[in-house]
């Protein structure tokens, strides 16, 4: 085989494959510490928890309580938490307050949510203080994106048992 030849035969296949990049990566969600304009492929996003309580209003789409190994869903627990409690809507302002109303299922006459979240609120890293009163809930933010969050705290079950919980916020 002459030189000419061999030489097509290697240029050949290099005409005809594509000169494309691998697309960019990284955070394609606007509201995100760390958006990336030109990302075209989502690689994990990281967000302020103070900017996205304020995006929006918040509704608890499940709360649920860790006992040892079984997972039980809080809200089935009608004798103790009226099903008012978990059809609230959190709206969280930049003056620091914060109101919990309810949303659909309304409380009833001499019927309260289980926990009253309306007061004020700090946030300080990844933890979430409402104080309402004399009342302090501190709840750890984890999962945190633009639409959904899950809020980590000890369930008072009983006088005896907290119960490791979590609530997860989902954006109304």
């Amino acid at each position: 085989m002459n030189l000419k030849k061999f030489i097509w035969l290697l240029a050949f296949p290099l005409a005809f494959t594509s000169c494309e990049e691998d697309p960019i990566t990284g955070c394609v969600d606007e509201l995100a510490l760390n958006y990336n304009a030109e990302a075209v492929e989502e690689a994990g996003c990281m967000f302020d928890p103070t900017t996205v309580l304020l995006k929006s209003d918040w509704l608890i789409e499940s709360v649920t309580g860790d006992l040892g190994d079984t997972e039980i869903d809080l809200l089935l627990l009608t004798d103790l938490i009226p099903p008012c409690t978990h059809d609230n809507l959190f709206v969280f302002q930049s003056d620091n307050s914060v109101s919990m109303e309810d949303n659909i299922v309304l409380c009833e006459e001499g019927e309260q949510s289980i926990i009253d979240l309306s007061g004020t609120w700090t946030v300080d890293g990844s933890v979430l203080t409402i104080e309402n009163g004399n009342d302090v809930y501190v709840l750890t933010i984890s999962n945190l994106s633009s639409n959904s969050m899950d809020l980590l705290f000890d369930y008072p079950y009983n006088e005896a048992i907290d119960i490791p919980a979590t609530i997860v916020l989902v954006a109304n």
